[in-house]
């Protein structure tokens, strides 16, 4: 791609000023769900009056001026924000104007990650350049709950077997003095979902993550006996928090208690807990084959609201 195509496209890529920002949070405001990731370093930009350098906003020229149309967060995982126009022909201009810029202008990210429909378009373009992928979902159900969560009941939900665990203790925010026990289990769970080690590829990076979920009361957590130890057998964390909305990440329960109810019961106490101090809303994605997790979702009431794609590098 050269400068001279780019001058001479309809659309342009450019940093974010803080005059922007107002226009890009409603534009998130159009689907909180699907731009969480987005709106939440929007909101923390407002707040400082400091924009990060992976905020991007996508122009349209139009006469003399310019109009925001879009939005790109490139951070770790690269997020788009493009609402359609309505028209094909004129989406597919945007879409292609808007890849050229990609390509020209940021690095390849850990991944591309939002709404399937953009993303899929978005990852079939800059596929030349930027692949191989290492692995593409291109299905996974964006879920939201927005009300109180379903727990379970006596009859048609039995509480979770306690033949391997006892002394089950309640669904809590995680503590500093949690953190040695709470690694073990956000590592085994990063790498079923994920497919590396992070503490042997990003070990540093990772565990400050961590610790900063932990300090922003955002990691939750469940002890119980296992086996005669003590330790952690159900816990998720709010990964992203912007424009209203909790998107719950890491969602996990020990292997050796599955099936047994545990991440419905721990999942209901989390989501209260987040719309009563957090967020009113409270979203996640999930791969469509899991379906023992689209199960426990949908047992706590949380519903399916559109379809989300991940690429990964």
């Amino acid at each position: 791609m050269t400068d001279s195509l780019l001058r001479r496209a309809q659309h342009s890529l450019a940093p974010a000023q803080r005059r922007d920002l107002p226009v890009l949070q409603a534009l998130c405001a159009q689907d909180p769900v699907a731009t969480v990731v987005p709106a939440m370093h929007l909101d923390a930009a407002l707040a400082s009056g400091t924009v990060p350098a992976g905020m991007w906003v996508v122009r349209r020229r139009s006469g003399f001026s310019h109009d925001t149309i879009g939005l790109i967060w490139a951070g770790a995982n690269l997020c788009l924000v493009l609402p359609s126009t309505g028209d094909e022909a004129a989406d597919d201009d945007l879409r292609a104007d808007i890849a050229a810029a990609v390509i020209a202008r940021l690095s390849r990210p850990a991944a591309l990650v939002g709404e399937a429909r953009v993303t899929l378009d978005l990852w079939g373009r800059v596929e030349p350049w930027w692949g191989p992928a290492r692995e593409v979902r291109e299905r996974q159900a964006s879920m939201l709950i927005d009300g109180p969560a379903h727990r379970p009941s006596p009859v048609s939900e039995p509480a979770p077997s306690l033949e391997a665990v006892l002394s089950l203790e309640t669904v809590r925010r995680a503590r500093d003095e949690d953190y040695d026990d709470l690694l073990p289990a956000c590592v085994h769970m990063f790498i079923g979902e994920v497919g590396y080690d992070p503490m042997r590829h990003g070990r540093v990076a990772y565990e400050e993550r961590l610790h900063y979920l932990v300090r922003a009361g955002r990691a939750f957590l469940q002890y119980g006996v296992v086996h005669g130890r003590r330790q952690v057998v159900f816990k998720a964390d709010v990964g992203a928090l912007g424009g209203g909305v909790a998107q719950l990440q890491g969602v996990w329960v020990h292997p050796d208690l599955r099936g047994r109810g545990l991440a419905r019961a721990g999942l209901a106490a989390v989501i209260d807990t987040v719309r009563a101090d957090t967020a009113p809303m409270v979203s996640l994605y999930v791969n469509d084959f899991n379906a023992s997790a689209l199960a426990a979702y949908r047992a706590v009431g949380m519903r399916t609201v559109g379809t989300f794609a991940t690429v990964m590098f």
